[in-house]
């Protein structure tokens, strides 16, 4: 049976990925939920815990495959880079900053930001110097699952569209990935769909999304220039714009 290692987002917990576990458990997989302290001065002690609680996950039968959220995604990408992981199979990211969010570019600093999601909100933003610039892209196969729908106003303020609220469409793009798709969704409840469960099954399983008459090209992004995939043009998808929805923020909406 396969395992899924889930890694949630900034300033959360493995119970914010408990209906992704219980859908993706449902579907046939062994689920290891890995809950992990987001509030520490660098990405590397995130991925170094990670690594730790990685005994507990393992089984005799391959492959380990990982499903990200958000923060979740960065995590993966430090970790792959820093140790071995094996029998590792595929990754599907849910909303990742992959190249940075310019809301994080917009309260680098603040006080804040900083007492509520720790030291690591400052390094998320989009400069060449920032952590989604500086990190490796993912030695495994990895699928892209980018929002764009928002119920976080200061996305609406900041973010290119379409967006999900935290993070923009084009930045959840990353060189080297295998498929990318836009759901409707929005960035702080987008693990919880099982439209979303049904697509992280088929890539695992395919190394492709469910596109709905997507082209024979869809994901072949190895062979597409940089400036394509930060283009903010869906892979095998329509380019939408978010919608208004809820006037309040989410609390965590920077993660």
């Amino acid at each position: 049976m396969p395992t899924i290692v889930l890694l949630h987002g900034l300033g959360r917990s493995a119970r914010n990925m408990l209906i992704l576990k219980w859908r993706l458990q449902g579907r046939g997989y062994r689920v290891c939920n890995i809950d992990y302290d987001t509030r520490v001065a660098s990405i590397e002690a995130v991925a170094d815990a990670v690594h730790a609680s990685l005994e507990s996950c393992e089984t005799e039968s391959a492959p380990l495959h990982f499903v990200t959220h958000s923060l979740g995604g960065l995590v993966l990408r430090a970790l792959l880079a820093r140790r071995a992981v094996p029998g590792a199979g595929r990754a599907v990211m849910l909303a990742p900053p992959n190249a940075g969010s310019e809301i994080a570019d917009r309260f680098r600093g603040h006080f804040w930001t900083r007492s509520i999601l720790g030291p690591l909100v400052d390094q998320l933003g989009t400069r060449a110097e920032d952590l989604p610039s500086r990190l490796p892209v993912p030695s495994i196969p990895f699928g892209v699952i980018a929002g764009d729908q928002w119920i976080n106003p200061a996305g609406h303020l900041w973010l290119p569209a379409p967006h999900d609220g935290t993070v923009s469409v084009a930045s959840t793009r990353l060189v080297g990935m295998t498929d990318h798709i836009v759901l409707p969704y929005t960035h702080t409840f987008i693990m919880n769909p099982a439209h979303v469960a049904d697509q992280i099954g088929a890539f695992l399983q395919r190394g492709r999304f469910l596109h709905r008459g997507a082209s024979a090209t869809v994901g072949a992004t190895a062979d597409r220039p940089p400036s394509a995939l930060q283009s903010g043009r869906p892979i095998g998808d329509q380019a939408r714009t978010g919608r208004r929805g809820a006037v309040l923020a989410h609390p965590h909406s920077i993660q």
